[in-house]
């Protein structure tokens, strides 16, 4: 029995060890089982996210490439649009040549706007939206920023209004002062004339004009206006007078007198017609201007520098 027992010890310190072994082993299988799908559970996150960031990388690629194109068609809007009236403005140009040389019988009117903005030139920018028709605006600063007419409301705003309607704006100078020194020397009218080129631009981010009117006139200049004209030509200006008004820069009474007076001074083909965007006859007779100018055959243009009428 002693022998029997003592065998039996030897076999269970043989077997204990071996089975501690394989329980450590089966554990350690278990834990590298569980391991193991871990870690294909996080590589099959790892592969969806990279797929998924693909894709969105894939996207963006797609979306910045679109991007670009439309960056790269704005750009070219300016130089399109910039061809585009360049073309429109020579085809005017060669209109003015053969009509002035009697080879058409067709009739241009330009209807141009002085001494503004003012708040009554909203008015006059809804009569010509209304008949399509496109108009010059030779612009001042005389009246500051709020609208002369109704100074609780601000005035600047209209001159990137002019742009977007599709005007043409020209310079009268900054200050407009015929009294007040603005022909008390060259220096003086250029420096106006600079003064409001500058106004022009800031308020229509950019907009560059070459086109300016003597207030008064070019002949209120007197002595200085060759020097005038001389210095302008320097900076690429020219300058324009007027063919036809209805009178209302002076002292009109009634609709009636500014109608007679338009209408009694438009005789030539080629016409420049002078209004005043402040003045309610001008603005109440506008609509009848219109429609009788275009009824006598005249095309309704906005003025350019390279017009015959514009003397460079």
């Amino acid at each position: 029995m002693a022998g029997k027992s003592r065998k039996n010890k030897r076999k269970l310190r043989i077997i204990w060890p071996l089975t501690l072994v394989l329980v450590l082993l089966i554990n350690a299988n278990i834990l590298i089982i569980i391991n193991n799908q871990n870690l294909n559970k996080e590589y099959q996150k790892l592969t969806k996210t990279y797929e998924d960031n693909s894709k969105n990388l894939t996207n963006d690629s797609l979306k910045i490439q679109e991007i670009d194109e439309k960056i790269k068609s704005l750009n070219n809007i300016e130089e399109d649009t910039n061809n585009l009236e360049g073309e429109y403005f020579k085809a005017i140009k060669d209109l003015e040549d053969n009509i002035l040389n009697h080879k058409s019988n067709s009739k241009i009117a330009y209807l141009t706007f002085d001494d503004g903005p003012y708040y009554n030139t909203y008015k006059v920018l809804d009569i010509l939206d209304k008949y399509n028709v496109k108009a010059t605006f030779f612009t001042t600063s005389i009246n500051g920023e709020n609208c002369f007419d109704n100074p609780k409301e601000k005035c600047l705003s209209l001159y990137k209004e002019y742009v977007k309607r599709g005007h043409t704006i020209a310079n009268h100078t900054f200050t407009h002062g015929i009294y007040r020194g603005l022909y008390s020397s060259t220096e003086s009218f250029i420096n106006a004339v600079k003064k409001q080129e500058e106004r022009v631009k800031t308020e229509t981010d950019g907009y560059v004009t070459n086109i300016v009117r003597f207030p008064g006139g070019s002949s209120t200049a007197g002595s200085l206006k060759s020097s005038i004209i001389a210095e302008l030509r320097n900076m690429h200006y020219g300058y324009v007078d007027w063919t036809a008004e209805d009178g209302d820069g002076g002292n009109l009474t009634s609709t009636d007198m500014a109608w007679n007076t338009l209408t009694s001074t438009i005789n030539s083909n080629i016409e420049v017609i002078l209004f005043h965007d402040y003045n309610p006859y001008t603005t109440e007779i506008l609509p009848k201007a219109i429609e009788y100018l275009q009824n006598k055959g005249y095309l309704l243009l906005p003025l350019f520098y390279e017009s015959n009428m514009i003397n460079k």
